[in-house]
């Protein structure tokens, strides 16, 4: 390992610059970078050729291994995030161990096929005993779910951004893999917030102003949101924030309730239209009681504003203390307990509320303390991760070589018939494998 700054290689969702990140991996990177890329060499990576941060040199994810073997990396840096567009991140981690900060223990999808497939356990379990052979490959698993199961276990550290999450991961994958119990080491990193005065203004006026990015599925709660608004007794208006692939069973929703006139629909979910929501909202509905997605960081972003929230007692909303947030048990009387708290948010006491969760937030996840962690954290582990990489490589040789002897017949076959096929396709695709080999690991 250099003895200079370390080297990061930091794998994150990225977008043009100008424009207002919509996942988490990239709100992360947008508050954290400035702050880290001080303190350690950082190069990024992601799906894209360009990248908001032009002070942070950037490559396409695919030539991650070509820039390590030009400098070698002391860490790799991974958010899993659910989404089609973080899918190159999922794949990269199971090609290389590293730091996964996990978004999403639990997925919306499979991933490209080589996930599908992939014997993920028995390459847990070949990593610390070289005397398990390979697996027949007419005969690999198929993942049933669409779980984070794969990526953190094959993780050496694992970050989650939820005490939940975290929780889950150590009863549903620790006891599922031998190497998991007592290697790997798992901590609790927060999405980060930055700390700020409180800058929304309540209304002092008659009209309750609610806002909300939930989406208008069930597990989000709308219906029971509408519902209660509906049977207020004072004036209210809704501002929803929402991806227009959501907009028309959002507006299905509305109609069916018959509040269209007091809905304003925005059609752009992402974190800077949030913050201006905020500014004027009264209270910001987080109601989400599925083990899919999460609350951050639009949560965040209203608890650091001074706003009052409302989540439900549910997954990671459990984890919120009850004297930072208006918290809610979802069932027969979950309507009539948001209609008390609506009625009864108004003036100075609303303001209070307000204020301890903006408290507890910045406490909790001041975007310094988050980069602090992180910061001592890389320094901690990356002297380990030269013997990981080492085995990791070791792995890898000992794969390439059984891929090697299984298509030395086809080789040989192909030399035989057609000499001109074997020099132009398969000579060159073995010398691939093995020069891939040699640049997985570390010098």
């Amino acid at each position: 390992m250099s003895t200079s700054r370390l080297r990061i290689a930091w794998f994150s969702q990225l977008i043009e610059q100008g424009e207002s990140p919509r996942s988490v991996s990239q709100y992360c990177s947008d508050l954290l970078l400035p702050i880290l890329k001080d303190r350690f060499e950082i190069e990024t990576f992601s799906s894209s050729f360009s990248t908001p941060y032009p002070w942070i040199k950037h490559n396409h994810h695919l030539n991650a291994y070509k820039r390590h073997r030009q400098r070698p990396f002391d860490l790799f840096f991974y958010q899993l995030e659910d989404g089609v567009a973080g899918r190159f991140a999922r794949t990269q981690i199971g090609m290389h161990p590293g730091v996964t900060w996990v978004h999403d223990i639990f997925l919306g999808d499979l991933g490209a096929e080589a996930l599908h497939t992939s014997p993920w356990e028995l390459t847990v379990a070949q990593f610390h005993d070289t005397s398990l052979s390979f697996s027949d490959r007419a005969h690999l698993p198929h993942q049933l779910r669409p779980h984070a199961y794969r990526e953190v276990s094959v993780s050496p550290v694992v970050l989650f951004d939820s005490h939940w999450a975290r929780k889950e991961f150590l009863g549903l994958v620790s006891n599922r893999v031998e190497y998991a119990i007592g290697a790997h080491r798992s901590e609790y990193v927060p999405i980060p917030v930055e700390a700020k005065p409180a800058f929304h203004k309540s209304s002092t006026g008659e009209t309750l102003k609610v806002v909300t990015q939930s989406s208008p599925g069930i597990e989000s709660h709308a219906h029971k949101s509408l519902q209660a608004l509906k049977a207020l007794k004072r004036p209210w208006h809704l501002t929803w924030m929402l991806d227009v692939s959501e907009s028309p069973r959002a507006r299905a929703l509305i109609e069916e309730f018959e509040v269209s006139d007091r809905v304003t629909i925005v059609e752009n979910r992402s974190t800077g239209v949030w913050i201006e929501l905020l500014l004027n909202a009264d209270v910001a509905l987080h109601l989400h009681n599925s083990p899919f997605g999460h609350l951050g960081p639009y949560l965040h972003l209203s608890m650091a504003a001074g706003v009052p929230v409302v989540v439900l007692k549910a997954a990671a909303g459990e984890e919120l203390p009850n004297d930072a947030v208006f918290s809610i048990v979802a069932g027969a009387f979950e309507t009539a307990q948001l209609v008390g708290i609506f009625e009864a948010l108004s003036g100075e006491g609303s303001r209070r509320f307000g204020e301890a969760g903006r408290e507890f937030i910045s406490r909790e996840a001041d975007v310094t303390k988050v980069a602090k962690q992180l910061e001592t954290l890389f320094h901690d582990v990356a002297p380990s991760f030269s013997e990981v990489l080492t085995r990791w490589a070791s792995l890898y040789e000992r794969a390439e070589d059984a891929l090697v002897s299984e298509i030395e017949p086809l080789v040989e076959a192909a030399d035989s018939v057609a000499p001109s096929a074997f020099e132009l396709i398969i000579k060159p695709f073995v010398e691939e494998i093995r020069s891939f080999g040699q640049s997985s690991g570390r010098d």
